[in-house]
């Protein structure tokens, strides 16, 4: 059987539920997606699983990060119906590349839109952080606050405090030339 080729590289065609590559997996090629869907996993089959996205849009790319970079796949990419995919080596990127030119431009069409949701979820969870910090910070003044008012009530209680000190000194003061009150 005589295999497609676009540009000198390979049409892949796959059914429904097809890993088409793996997270951690070694990477030499990024696919272009021709028809069907393909979903985009972290930690594919385990209780810690997350789909990242779903493509579908005809001329869509997946797996481009590991073909520049020469790192391990980030994700596992699964095909969520039947599909057709270009497999693109970088070797034979030049001549995709000239061949192509509008599926370039949505290759780095979509580099650029996961660039942006990328700075969009770092500006999110800053946000996040950012509410955390002054929720912690209130959280101790209170907390400061109610254990004042504790030592307060405990000490109007037990002891005649004259109103103009405050029961923390008068505590911490007492505490020091007659062993601890609490």
């Amino acid at each position: 059987m005589q295999k497609k080729t676009d540009a000198g590289n390979l049409i892949v065609e796959v059914v429904k539920d097809t890993v088409i590559y793996e997270q951690g997996a070694p990477c030499s090629t990024m696919f272009l997606l021709r028809s069907g869907t393909v979903g985009l996993f972290l930690n594919y089959r385990t209780p810690e699983q997350f789909e990242l996205v779903e493509i579908s849009l005809s001329g869509s790319s997946l797996g481009e990060m590991g073909l520049f970079t020469k790192e391990p796949r980030n994700a596992t990419a699964v095909a969520m119906t039947d599909c057709v995919l270009v497999e693109i080596s970088k070797e034979k990127f030049p001549a995709f590349i000239e061949a192509h030119p509008q599926e370039t431009q949505q290759i780095i069409l979509d580099l650029s839109q996961r660039f942006k949701m990328a700075v969009e979820e770092v500006k999110n969870e800053q946000l996040i952080i950012q509410e955390c910090f002054e929720a912690l910070k209130e959280a101790q003044l209170t907390k400061k606050d109610t254990l004042k008012e504790r030592i307060k009530r405990i000490s109007d209680f037990l002891l005649d405090i004259p109103k103009d000190v405050p029961p923390d000194l008068y505590l911490s003061f007492n505490s020091r030339f007659h062993g601890s009150m609490l």
